[in-house]
């Protein structure tokens, strides 16, 4: 999948992600992890990204945060009335994955992401 954004685009992206990645109470280092950026990218990187420097365009960090966004957009519309959900529920174990969805996504990185993503999001996996 060679996604290609213009520099307006990964900032935008960049943006977003971050702010998800602030409401669900992340520790930097998960972060980093989540975003699949390079061993010895230092937390103050992740400060960068608030301020508006786009995403690098590499397609593993594109990939992930499109899953970060499908996985937020997933959990506002399970949780639409209350906003401190998708953080609860991302640290709480989960019956169906086996475990708790955030250590999930950590330990097995886009695989994680995506099994966390179909499990709210029926529709992941449906082809055009």
């Amino acid at each position: 999948m060679n996604v290609e954004l213009n520099e307006t685009e990964r900032t935008n992206l960049a943006l977003l992600v971050m702010d998800i990645l602030e409401d669900w109470r992340l520790a930097d280092e998960d972060k980093l992890a989540l975003l699949g950026l390079p061993e010895g990218t230092r937390p103050r990187e992740l400060t960068r990204f608030k301020r508006g420097q786009p995403f690098p365009q590499d397609e593993a960090v594109i990939e992930r945060a499109k899953h970060l966004l499908g996985i937020q957009e997933a959990l506002h519309v399970v949780f639409c009335r209350n906003p401190n959900m998708p953080a609860f529920w991302l640290r709480t174990r989960n019956r169906v994955l086996r475990q708790i969805p955030i250590e999930l996504m950590l330990s097995d990185g886009l695989d994680g992401m995506h099994r966390v993503w179909s499990h709210l999001d029926c529709t992941v996996n449906w082809d055009d």
